[in-house]
């Protein structure tokens, strides 16, 4: 009898994680049907900065190339690119282009991630970019942001040029920003020259974000 029990309950929940993944992947899919496409117009936002508590919005930076990092202060993947202690890809960056018309926003959509303990590790970390709060993931959703990091690019006419992956990255999160192939720099420098993107949609690799 107890054997059965213990069969029926692993049944279930097999069944309930099956239903989960179900479900998560038609999530993913509907937000990648109805996300923004690339060379249109990107999505508005005005989203509360984690620090300062004001609202920042997408259109205070037309005129610049805006980069969106879909953010996480636990995940490993988005860890390894932007804490201080790692100076892997994000905070160098940030500083590299500081005198140019580039502007770098983090957007934090996971649900189980407070805006205070965002705040928090933000500045324990000294990261040197805005991080704005998506509550109920609605820009994620808009952007077809599925993991963290997952990037935007948008250029000077506000339209959005880039979707994707930092680099061409591996599945481990120690070799974050250590790939041979970037896309992300590579991006903004055409943007700012004026040309085309040499990628315009890549595949990133990152935690799942935790939406609503």
């Amino acid at each position: 009898m107890k054997k059965l029990a213990a069969s029926l309950t692993a049944a279930l929940c097999l069944v309930a994680a099956l239903s989960l993944g179900m479900l998560v992947g038609q999530q993913e899919a509907l937000a990648a049907e109805n996300a923004a496409p690339i060379g249109k117009a990107a999505p508005a936002f005005a989203l509360p900065d984690v620090v300062t508590g004001n609202d920042v919005t997408l259109e205070s930076h037309k005129g610049k190339v805006v980069v969106i990092m879909f953010h996480s202060i636990n995940c490993p993947y988005y860890k390894m690119h932007a804490d201080k202690g790692y100076d892997r890809v994000f905070v160098p960056m940030v500083e590299s282009y500081k005198d140019k018309d580039v502007v770098f926003v983090g957007i934090n959509a996971n649900k189980n991630e407070s805006t205070d303990k965002i705040k928090a590790y933000a500045e324990k970390h000294k990261i040197n970019y805005t991080v704005l709060k998506d509550k109920g993931n609605k820009v994620a959703d808009a952007y077809g942001a599925k993991v963290t990091p997952h990037v935007m690019v948008i250029d000077q006419e506000g339209k959005l040029r880039y979707r994707g992956g930092v680099e061409k990255a591996s599945r481990n999160p120690a070799d974050c920003g250590t790939s041979d192939t970037q896309y992300l720099g590579p991006v903004i420098d055409a943007l700012l020259d004026g040309s085309e993107p040499p990628e315009t949609e890549t595949n990133p690799v990152g935690c799942g974000i935790k939406k609503v």
